[in-house]
């Protein structure tokens, strides 16, 4: 049962966070084909209790079908597309903080930043992170 503050220790021990916030964090992943993807970790409360929210962009609104995007998230084991204020498409996922433990936020954080920047690839026009 991590704490906020136990689990951004825990990210800075094993990442180089991209930005660090009271209330977030983020870091980006490097693939060997020279692909970076961040990803958004944001701390919210839900239901009474604490929340962490992984978020990744992965295209504009219009470089993606809507019904392409709904039926694409039937095949995500974890996460799925929503589109941000901006109109922009992001692979998310959020997962109850008091019971989490460190596989519940490291299988999810590799498996989102894989799954964003395949999408990224196929329908962005650049890798935009």
């Amino acid at each position: 049962m991590p704490t906020w503050a136990e689990l951004k220790d825990y990210a800075r021990a094993t990442y180089t966070l991209d930005d660090d916030g009271e209330d977030d964090f983020s870091l980006i992943f490097e693939f060997q084909t020279g692909r970076t993807q961040k990803i958004a970790i944001t701390r919210f409360d839900a239901f009474d209790k604490d929340w962490i929210e992984l978020r990744s962009y992965v295209c504009k609104g219009s470089q993606l079908d809507k019904e392409v995007a709904l039926r694409k998230n039937e095949d995500f084991a974890i996460g799925a597309l929503a589109l941000d204020d901006e109109g922009d498409y992001c692979l998310v996922y959020s997962i109850p903080l008091d019971t989490m433990d460190p596989s519940e936020f490291e299988i999810p954080l590799h498996a989102l930043a894989h799954v964003a920047d395949e999408l990224e690839a196929h329908y962005a026009a650049s890798d935009e992170f």
